[in-house]
């Protein structure tokens, strides 16, 4: 069977259901994923899903059939026998080429969740060719103005190993931390506070840059959140940079400046041996600055450090009211992320906060064909903003997404060829109001539908979805998101 390495936090009910600054806790309880494989083989796909104990060698197994371009989701209902309490991570295989995403969150559902749980976060499964025994992450917080990062590390390799993690701080401050010894496809978890010498005095003592590094290969996502809250609200997850990640380019479908009271920050990780210049050159694609270009620069970046680039009045030339997408490019190679999150003022004012992170797309990665494995059109009272951005040196004029549906209705629909510049996006929003774009009538009139989704291009091509609750609906939930995965045409 072909395999896919998937890194998983699968806890229907954590052990703890209290905060703690150590090994690796969230805030609250309620925690539990699912997991979308999307099938991008041709035919039918036999998937197995192994669930690894991180405590025991226990596993817990599922198993299911995908037809080519549909998707499955697995829950912690699926597996036989899965204790409430358990944590760990998984594996999954098929018989065909899959793609996986994952979405942690504390949200009541049936006998899962937490009342008053709000958090989600969705991250990317990684890949076989996604691994290697250096991970690095850009952006590492220790209760940075009250969020904290929390990283998993799952050993990808044959033989048990630790892991040894590098935080280097703002400050310059450098801190370490040696894991337990990590059992074939089992993870551990840890924040910054685990790391010797951690006692920061000012806030560029807790915000910093992670590098973990082993003897075996390894797979790692981080996910933020605040320190301390009895019920968690937000989570923000991505997965970990690896030496293929490098380029001297990057690409990030969705920035922001005060758009809808939202912003962005990009965080750019120097992961060259010497210092470096920045430049993120911005295309307009909704908003004040529609069809229009901007630049912001860093300069003399040093090796290790991290660069944040802020998308808010003051801090950019790219002007308010803004939606663009972004080329990152250095004089060497980079990893870098973007975070999304409500203004001060808006959550001032009294309205939730709810943020994404997402990582910056390497441009050896981009390809002319996206897989997604997960996106909704009012399921459930969610919707999925699907942002396909052309870094191709031409226009693209046939973009076309595919999207295989089922839920309360079942179909396939096929959108028009869509016409993009050059460094700009295109972006699918409530489709059920979008009849245009598609080739026959609107098969999302119906709305209520989840979709795997497949998108072709005539220019290379990357993507973001982005998911949210629908406007008026009775209930608030933390937004997620994740990046499309780039298939070979």
């Amino acid at each position: 069977m072909k395999k896919l390495i998937t890194y998983l936090v699968l806890a229907a009910v954590l052990v703890s259901a209290t905060v703690a600054f150590a090994q690796g806790a969230l805030p609250g309880s309620g925690w539990w994923s699912g997991e979308q494989i999307q099938n991008v083989g041709s035919s039918d796909a036999n998937v197995t899903v192994t669930a690894y104990d991180k405590s025991s060698s226990t596993t817990y197994n599922a198993t299911t059939t995908i037809a080519s371009g549909a998707a499955f989701t697995f829950t912690p209902n699926n597996f036989t026998g899965m204790p409430d309490g358990f944590q760990g991570s998984a594996v999954a295989s098929a018989d065909q080429p899959i793609k996986a995403i994952v979405n942690i969150t504390n949200r009541q559902s049936g006998s899962l969740g937490v009342g008053g749980g709000k958090a989600a976060a969705q991250y990317q499964g990684i890949g076989h060719e996604m691994v290697d025994t250096t991970l690095y992450f850009p952006l590492a917080k220790g209760d940075h103005y009250g969020k904290t990062t929390t990283f998993y590390i799952q050993n990808a390799g044959s033989s048990a190993a630790t892991a040894t993690a590098t935080f280097v701080m703002r400050n310059g401050d450098t801190h370490t931390y040696t894991t337990p010894s990590i059992g074939p496809n089992q993870m551990v978890a840890f924040s910054v506070f685990d790391a010797t010498s951690f006692n920061p005095s000012t806030n560029d003592g807790k915000v910093g840059n992670l590098m973990v590094t082993s003897t075996q290969p390894l797979a790692g996502t981080v996910v933020e959140h605040f320190t301390t809250e009895a019920v968690a609200t937000i989570a923000q997850g991505t997965r970990g940079f690896t030496l293929a990640d490098f380029d001297t380019k990057a690409y990030a479908p969705v920035i922001k400046n005060s758009r809808f009271n939202r912003f962005t920050g990009i965080q750019v990780q120097n992961v060259s041996s010497g210092n470096i210049n920045i430049t993120v050159k911005y295309a307009g694609t909704a908003g004040s600055c529609a069809g229009n270009s901007y630049t912001d620069t860093a300069t003399a970046v040093v090796p290790g450090a991290s660069y944040t680039f802020i998308q808010l009045p003051g801090h950019t030339n790219l002007p308010s009211n803004c939606t663009a997408s972004a080329t990152i490019e250095a004089t060497d190679n980079i990893v870098a992320i973007v975070n999304e999150a409500y203004v001060s003022t808006y959550v001032s004012a009294g309205h939730s906060q709810r943020a994404v992170t997402s990582s910056a797309i390497s441009a050896g990665s981009a390809t002319t064909k996206i897989s997604i494995p997960l996106f909704k059109d009012d399921r459930f009272s969610k919707r999925t903003g699907l942002q396909i951005q052309n870094i191709g040196s031409a226009q693209a004029s046939n973009i076309v997404a595919t999207f295989v549906c089922s839920g309360g209705s079942s179909f396939t629909a096929i959108s028009k060829p869509q016409t993009v510049n050059a460094g700009a996006a295109v972006l699918f929003y409530h489709p059920s109001t979008q009849g245009s774009l598609f080739t026959s009538g609107n098969p999302f009139a119906s709305a209520n539908v989840n979709c795997s989704v497949t998108v072709t291009s005539d220019q290379p091509i990357v993507a973001i979805a982005n998911e949210s609750v629908t406007p008026g609906a009775s209930f608030e939930q933390d937004n997620n998101n994740y990046e499309g995965f780039n298939l070979a045409p």
